[in-house]
C-alpha cells in the first residue's frame, strides 16, 4: 500500500531523511539550559500565508517569553534542517515529518496548525501544542481570530504559554507511571486537573495512569472529560476504544468515528477503525471511511481489497461488486477461489442470477478442485435456470465429495425441473446411504411428489397418481408426515376410481386387484393425513365403501 501522506503532500517516511541527514541543529553546538519549541509553517491553502503565520507566532512568543524559559527554534535552524534534508520550507509537513524535524532541533513541543482568511477579512488561526517524545499526546488550543495576522498570532502565542504550565506535572506523572509507580502518578495529574481542569495532557497521562492501575471506571470518567473539550485527542480516543472494547459498551462505536475522523490522512488507524467496525458487527459504519480513502487513494489494492469485504459484511452489495471488479483489475493476484464464491454470491443476493452463474462458471474453470466454488457454481446455475448445466455441475461435486449434502439437494432439484424421476428417485436413495438430512430429502421427494399429484389431477391418468404416490411414499418413509399421508390416501383413492371403472369395462382381474389394493392403500393413509386435512379425508374415506362392492364382485367375476 502506498505510504501515508499528510496534508503537505510530503511523504512520513521521509522522516527517516530529516534524523541522518545532518547529525546536529544548525544554529548551535550547545544545548541551551531552556526547553525548546518549534513553530513550523502551519497549514494553508495560501502557502505563503502559511509560513507568514508561523513566523508571527514566532516573533510573539520569542518577545513574551524569557529565553532563559523558553527558547522558540529560530526560522533559520528549521529551514536549513528542510533544506538539508530536501524538503520545501515554504509546505506544511506531514505530523510524522513534523515530530521528526522537532526531534532534530531538540525541540520538547512544537506546534501543528493551520491558518485561514475569515469572511470579514481578517484571520483565523487553529493549533494544538504536541509532545515531540508522542505526536498522539497535543493540548488542542483556543480558536484564535483576529482582524490582522499578528492579532490572531498573538493569542496563540499566549495560548502556547498556558498550555506549557502543565508541562512539569505531566513530566512527573508520565515518568511515574513508566516506572510503574501509578499512585504518584494519579496524585501528579489530578494535583494539576484540580488548578486547570482543562489540561489535556496531564488529562490523558491521568486517564493511562488509572488503566494501568486497572482502575478503568476512573480512567473512562478522565478520558471521556477529555474528548469532551477535544473530539481529536487521539491518545484519548484510543484508550477509550481500549476500555470499552471489551466491555461491549456500545459508546465505542462514536469513539471509533472520532478516532478516524481525528486524522483523516492516517490510513492505518483508519483501516483498524473500519476493522473494528466489522469485527463488532458494525460494518455499515466503515463504509463512509472507506469510500473517503478510496476516493483519496484510488486503485490502491490494499484499500480494495479491505473495502470489499467491508462492504460485504455491511450487506452493501451493490456497492461492493464494482469495488470487486476493480480489485481484480489492479490486483490480478486478487481473483481467489474465495473472491470468484463472493462475487457470485454478491450478484445472486441482488437476484442477477445470470450474472451469478457467470461469476461463478469463471471461478469454477479457474479453480476445478475447489469444492465450494463447483458447489456454488451449480446452485448459480440452478438459480438462473441452466436446470441441465446445474446437473452436471452437481454430479461432479458429489463425485469428488459423496458426503457433500448441498451437492445432492441441487442435482435433486436440477432432476427435477428437467422431469426426470428416475434419476431424482436414485440421486435421494444415493443421498441417503451417504448420511444426508433425512428431513431434506423428505421434503424433496414431497415436493416432487406433490408436483406429480398436482400434474395427475389434470391429466386424469391413473399413471401419473401412481407415479406421485412413489415419491410420496418415499417421503413418508424418510420422514412421516401429515401432508404425504394424505397424498398417497387422496393418490391412491383416484387410481381405485379409474381402475375399477376401466376393470368392468376391459372385465380386467389384473385392474380390479389394482383398485382393490389402491383403497386399501389409501384407508390405510387417510386417517393420518386427515390431522392436517380433516374434511378431504373424510370425504374421501366415506366414498371408498361406495366403490368396495363393485370391486369384489369384478374380482369375483373376473379373477377364475
Amino acid at each position: 500500500m502506498k505510504a501515508s501522506i499528510g496534508r503537505s503532500g510530503l511523504f512520513i517516511g521521509g522522516a527517516a531523511a530529516l534524523i541522518t541527514a545532518i547529525g546536529a541543529p544548525v544554529a548551535s553546538a550547545q544545548r541551551a539550559p531552556a526547553e525548546r519549541v518549534m513553530i513550523p509553517t502551519l497549514q494553508s491553502a495560501d502557502k505563503n500565508l502559511g509560513v507568514q503565520a508561523a513566523e508571527a507566532i514566532r516573533s510573539r512568543l520569542e518577545r513574551s517569553t524569557n529565553v532563559r524559559e523558553l527558547v522558540v527554534v529560530p526560522k533559520a535552524d528549521i529551514n536549513n534542517s528542510l533544506q538539508s534534508s530536501g524538503y520545501n520550507t515554504t509546505e506544511a509537513l506531514a505530523p510524522g515529518d513534523a515530530k521528526a524535524l522537532a526531534t532534530l532541533v531538540r525541540a520538547a513541543q512544537y506546534l501543528d496548525g493551520s491558518v485561514t482568511r475569515t469572511s470579514t477579512g481578517g484571520y483565523k488561526i487553529d493549533a494544538r501544542l504536541i509532545l515531540s517524545r508522542d505526536m498522539n499526546r497535543g493540548q488542542v488550543l483556543p480558536t484564535a481570530e483576529g482582524a490582522r495576522l499578528d492579532d490572531a498570532a498573538n493569542k496563540i502565542a499566549n495560548a502556547i504559554k498556558d498550555a506549557r504550565r502543565q508541562i512539569p506535572a505531566e513530566e512527573a506523572c508520565h515518568n511515574n507511571s513508566s516506572q510503574g509507580k501509578y499512585q504518584e502518578a494519579i496524585a501528579a495529574g489530578r494535583a494539576e486537573l484540580t488548578r486547570n481542569p482543562g489540561a489535556n495532557l496531564v488529562g490523558v497521562c491521568l486517564a493511562q495512569a488509572y488503566a494501568r492501575a486497572k482502575m478503568d471506571d476512573s480512567a473512562i470518567v478522565v478520558a471521556e472529560r477529555v474528548r469532551a473539550t477535544d473530539a481529536r485527542n487521539i491518545a484519548a480516543l484510543r484508550l477509550l476504544v481500549e476500555l470499552y472494547q471489551p466491555r461491549k459498551d456500545p459508546r465505542m462505536f462514536d469513539v471509533l468515528a472520532s478516532l478516524a475522523a481525528a486524522d483523516p490522512t492516517n490510513i492505518r488507524q483508519i483501516q483498524n477503525v473500519v476493522e473494528t467496525f466489522a469485527a463488532a458487527g458494525q460494518a455499515q459504519r466503515g463504509i463512509p471511511l472507506m469510500r473517503d480513502l478510496l476516493q483519496n487513494n484510488p486503485g490502491d489494492p490494499q484499500l480494495l481489497a479491505l473495502a470489499w469485504l467491508v462492504y460485504l459484511n455491511a450487506k452493501d452489495l451493490q456497492g461492493a461488486i464494482p469495488i470487486g471488479l476493480e480489485l481484480v483489475r489492479v490486483d490480478t493476484s486478487a481473483a481467489t477461489a474465495d473472491y470468484y464464491t463472493r462475487l457470485a454470491g454478491a450478484y445472486s443476493g441482488l437476484n442477477q442470477s445470470q450474472q451469478a452463474a457467470e461469476a461463478a462458471a469463471r471461478g469454477a474453470a479457474k479453480f476445478p478442485n475447489d469444492p465450494n466454488l463447483q458447489l456454488f457454481d451449480a446452485s448459480a446455475k440452478l438459480k438462473a435456470g441452466q436446470f441441465q448445466q446445474a446437473a452436471d455441475a452437481a454430479r461432479r461435486v458429489v463425485a469428488a465429495n459423496p458426503k457433500l449434502e448441498n451437492g445432492y439437494l441441487i442435482l435433486a432439484q436440477a432432476l427435477g425441473q428437467l422431469n426426470q424421476p428416475e434419476a431424482f428417485a436414485q440421486v435421494l436413495q444415493d443421498a441417503n446411504r451417504n448420511g444426508v438430512n433425512k428431513s431434506i430429502l423428505a421434503q424433496l421427494a414431497l415436493q416432487q411428489g406433490n408436483t406429480m399429484f398436482k400434474a395427475a389431477q389434470a391429466s386424469k391418468e391413473r399413471a401419473d397418481f401412481q407415479r406421485a404416490i412413489r415419491f410420496l411414499a418415499m417421503s413418508d418413509s424418510l420422514e412421516a408426515s401429515a401432508d404425504a399421508k394424505f397424498l398417497v390416501g387422496a393418490s391412491a383413492f383416484s387410481v381405485g376410481q379409474s381402475a375399477t371403472i376401466e376393470a368392468n369395462e376391459r372385465k380386467s382381474c389384473e385392474l380390479a386387484r389394482t383398485a382393490q389394493a389402491a383403497f386399501t392403500l389409501a384407508q390405510l393413509n387417510l386417517p393420518a393425513g386427515g390431522q392436517k386435512f380433516p374434511n378431504e379425508a373424510a370425504q374421501l374415506l366415506n366414498a371408498i365403501p361406495q366403490f368396495t362392492p363393485a370391486v369384489e364382485n369384478e374380482i369375483k367375476r373376473f379373477c377364475r
